[in-house]
């Protein structure tokens, strides 16, 4: 477990820190320099996105940390972890063309009670696209217990440039529609610099051959994206129905309570990131004893600490 402490504590550190600039960000910034309309469709994009996300890369991010110490030799790895940032595609190219044909209808349809949905109704899916290969380049690092970085890039970086962004709009150098677009960049950005970080620790080389357990791993993401999406809905739901039912100022308010009182979730989150992948190896292995003593002293430390 000392692996899993000292991770977690840094991660700890991380969330902690990242979510004092988040509140900085939610409780000040964005209620004094951004108008209300523009902090819920803010929020609205953010959640939107992350809705489609375990669709967009097919539940990889989770598929990674599963099947990757499972296999023995370099060429497996490579052919492994290629191939789950290929076979996204096959969702991606689809979703792309269709939403391209029908996109007038999609976005009359999301911004029918608010109007100011409907020019920014693409910047969904590129988002969902950036936070889904992130995760999938967080795995990456994950599966060498390497979390830290990762840990960091994605919980300060955003919340920094996002300051950064709504100082901006109050000096009057960017306006309120060029944030919107900015924030879709930060997004791109993070993606970028994790990939650069992954990539680092491990590079896989160009493989375009599946592994010989394919279908296994086709089946698990399947179920990891239904999985996955349950648990993202119920989330995220709240903050794409709202503004299908209110004015979408609405989220602005109903965003800063959900905030304050996801708190409480930061030890789970910042454990998480280390007993994952720790746990898939041990599974792997069929250590059972050992996933029994990772769960058991995770579960008393989160007790206290939650305490």
């Amino acid at each position: 477990m000392g692996i899993v402490i000292k991770q977690s504590l840094n991660n700890t550190g991380i969330l902690f820190l990242g979510f004092a600039i988040g509140g900085l960000n939610v409780l000040f910034l964005y209620t004094h320099f951004l108008s209300e309309d523009y902090y819920g469709l803010i929020t609205f994009l953010l959640s939107t996105s992350n809705l489609l996300m375990p669709l967009v890369v097919l539940g990889m991010q989770h598929t990674v940390i599963k099947y990757f110490s499972s296999y023995k030799t370099k060429l497996e790895r490579d052919k492994f972890l290629m191939s789950a940032l290929l076979l996204p595609l096959i969702i991606i190219i689809p979703i792309a063309v269709i939403g391209s044909v029908a996109y007038e209808s999609i976005s009359d349809l999301i911004s029918q009670e608010n109007a100011i949905i409907k020019p920014f109704t693409k910047s969904i899916f590129t988002i969902a696209i950036f936070m889904g290969f992130f995760e999938v380049f967080y795995s990456f690092s994950k599966v060498q217990l390497k979390t830290v970085v990762g840990n960091f890039i994605k919980e300060i970086f955003a919340r920094i440039c996002t300051s950064i962004l709504l100082i901006a709009v109050f000096l009057n150098w960017i306006t309120e529609e060029e944030f919107i677009y900015a924030i879709v960049i930060v997004y791109g950005l993070r993606m970028h610099i994790m990939m650069i970080y992954a990539f680092k620790l491990y590079k896989p080389q160009l493989v375009f051959k599946m592994p010989e357990n394919i279908k296994e791993i086709l089946s698990y993401s399947f179920y990891i994206v239904l999985a996955g999406s349950a648990g993202t809905i119920l989330l995220e739901i709240d903050k794409f129905m709202i503004p299908q039912l209110q004015h979408i100022a609405e989220v602005a308010y109903y965003s800063v309570g959900i905030y304050i009182a996801s708190v409480i979730g930061i030890p789970s989150r910042a454990m998480q990131q280390i007993i994952n992948p720790l746990t898939a190896k041990e599974l792997n292995n069929n250590n059972i004893k050992e996933v029994g003593n990772l769960y058991q002293k995770s579960s008393i430390t989160l007790l206290i600490a939650g305490g």
